[in-house]
Parts: structure tokens; sequence; C-alpha cells
């Protein structure tokens, strides 16, 4: 009975890998992992890379007011066809879900996308490349 030995350590290692890699619920993912998600769905996305250090997206305008809500790490432009969105890093998906709600636009984990509300092409580009999901259409409230 050699063989099941092998094959449980061969499941366990694959399930300790992938407990770092596989996207569990509420875990945190990093650009690289979103980037690669966003260019499996459509080879032709990419970021764009800020013109210099004070262009780009950020968190908090010079006077320390935030642009985007409590939690914000970091964010950066993606090109989408002809179309540009902005992804935001948020440091947990409850914050990213509770920014999404409040600017109207979508999120997935950790992620709230940016300037998609309103734009089909951007708007299926992030249902269908991330699942992502805008809580303020969930809800069902009507302002």
């Amino acid at each position: 009975g050699g063989n099941n030995l092998q094959m449980i350590i061969g499941y366990l290692i694959v399930g300790i890998l992938c407990l770092s890699a596989c996207t569990q619920k509420n875990m945190p993912i990093d650009k690289l992992a979103m980037l690669k998600m966003a260019q499996d769905y459509d080879s032709t996305v990419k970021p764009i890379l800020p013109k210099d250090l004070n262009s780009g997206i950020r968190c908090r305008k010079d006077n320390g007011d935030y642009v985007y809500g409590e939690g914000c790490l970091t964010g950066f432009q993606v090109q989408v066809g002809v179309l540009e969105m902005d992804a935001i890093e948020f440091q947990t998906e409850e914050l990213a879900k509770l920014e999404a709600l409040r600017l109207d636009q979508y999120y997935y984990k950790n992620w709230v996308f940016d300037n998609v509300t309103n734009e089909p092409i951007l708007e299926h580009f992030v249902k269908n490349a991330f699942a992502a999901q805008r809580p303020k259409i969930e809800s069902g409230k009507k302002d």
C-alpha cells in the first residue's frame, strides 16, 4: 500500500500550496493576481503606468484628505479596450465593499473598481473577469 501513502502526501502538498495560493473567500489578493485574472479573461488588458510620481491614483490628496475611504492602500489604472478604469486596493474585503457602496462602483475581494458603473463595456469586464459585485444593486434599495 505504498501508493496510497504517496497519494496522501501528494494531496497534502497540493493542499498546503493551495492554502497560500488559491484565492479563498475574503483573502486579499495582490496586484499581480488581479492583473493575471484580468489578462486571463482579456489578453489586451494592461495596466497604465503613471507619467510621474505625482500622477496616478492616490489614496489621499496632498492635504491629507482621503480620496478613497479607510483602508485604501494603493491603486492603478487599467486599460480595457479604449476605456480606462481604476483599480484600488484595500486592506480588507469589508473596507473595499464599503467604499464600493459609497462610490456606487464594483468590488472584488479587497479591490474596488472605480469609473466602471454606467460604462457597459467595463461593467461587463469586471463582472466576467472577476465576478465583481456592485453593493448598491445587490441591496435592492431604491434611493
